[in-house]
C-alpha cells in the first residue's frame, strides 16, 4: 500500500449523485493513483473497479462521496468486498502506511506472498490491513481466484527478478562505479509511487543487510 494526495474537490459529476463510475470519476481515480490498485499496487488494470473505502451500504454520502472512493482491481475489490473496515487510510496525510505493513516477495515463486506487520505492536488499522493485502496476494479459495492469483503474482515476479538484477549488481565486487550507478538510477526508478509493486522493492532494499552495509545511504540516494 502506497500514500497518495487526494485533492480537496472531487469530480463534478458527483454532485449528481447519480453515477459514482462517470467517466471524469474514473479519469481522476485513475490520475490520483497513479494507474495502480491501492491494495495490491499491480498496474496497468485490465479491469478497473471502483472501490469504497467504507463500505456503503446505500448510504448515498458514502456511496458518491468523494473521499471514499478508491482506484481497485476487480480481485482485490471483491476480497475486500464489506467485510475488511477499519483499515489504514492511504490517503490520510498523518499516516505514513508504508511504513507500517511490509511487504516480500521472495517466496511469490512459490505462491506466497509475506505482509505483515512492521511494529510488534501495531494498531487495530494497521493488523486489519496486513489481514486484507495476505489475502490480496495469496486467496485462491476458488478457481477463479486461484486463476486471478497467479495472474498476479506472475507480474510481482516479473518484477522482481528485474529488482534482482539491479540489487546484485550493488553487491557484486566486480561491478563497476558506472555498473553500480546505473543499478541505482533504476532502483531509484522501481521506488517511486508511479512504479508498480513499488513497497515491495523499498522493503527488500531495507532489509537487505547486504545493501545496507555496502550503500549505507542508500535509501537517501533513492529519494524514499
Amino acid at each position: 500500500m502506497f500514500n497518495i494526495f487526494r485533492p480537496a474537490v472531487g469530480p463534478a459529476s458527483l454532485s449528481r449523485r447519480n453515477n459514482y463510475k462517470s467517466h471524469d470519476v474514473i479519469q481522476a481515480l485513475q490520475a490520483m493513483f497513479n494507474g495502480k490498485c491501492y491494495l495490491c499496487e499491480q498496474s496497468p488494470l485490465s479491469d478497473p473497479e471502483v472501490e469504497h473505502f467504507v463500505p456503503h451500504g446505500d448510504d448515498p454520502a458514502l456511496m458518491y462521496g468523494w473521499s471514499n472512493l478508491y482506484y481497485a482491481c476487480r480481485r482485490c475489490n471483491g476480497i475486500k468486498s464489506n467485510k475488511h473496515t477499519n483499515l489504514l487510510d492511504c490517503t490520510d496525510p498523518n499516516i505514513d502506511v508504508f511504513s507500517e505493513v511490509i511487504h516480500y516477495a521472495g517466496n511469490a515463486a512459490v505462491g506466497e506472498v509475506e505482509i505483515r506487520a512492521s511494529s510488534s505492536n501495531p494498531s487495530v488499522q494497521t493488523v486489519n490491513t496486513v489481514n486484507l493485502l495476505k489475502k490480496c496476494f495469496n486467496e485462491e479459495s476458488t478457481g477463479l481466484k486461484a486463476v486471478s492469483k497467479e495472474s498476479l503474482l506472475e507480474r510481482l515476479l516479473e518484477d522482481y527478478n528485474e529488482f534482482m538484477v539491479h540489487r546484485n549488481i550493488l553487491v557484486n565486487k566486480r561491478s563497476t562505479l558506472n555498473d553500480i550507478q546505473n543499478a541505482k538510477e533504476n532502483l531509484k526508478v522501481m521506488c517511486t509511487i508511479e512504479y508498480p509493486f513499488s513497497v515491495f522493492w523499498k522493503w527488500h532494499i531495507l532489509k537487505d543487510p547486504t545493501i545496507l552495509r555496502k550503500h549505507p545511504q542508500i535509501r537517501t540516494e533513492l529519494q524514499f
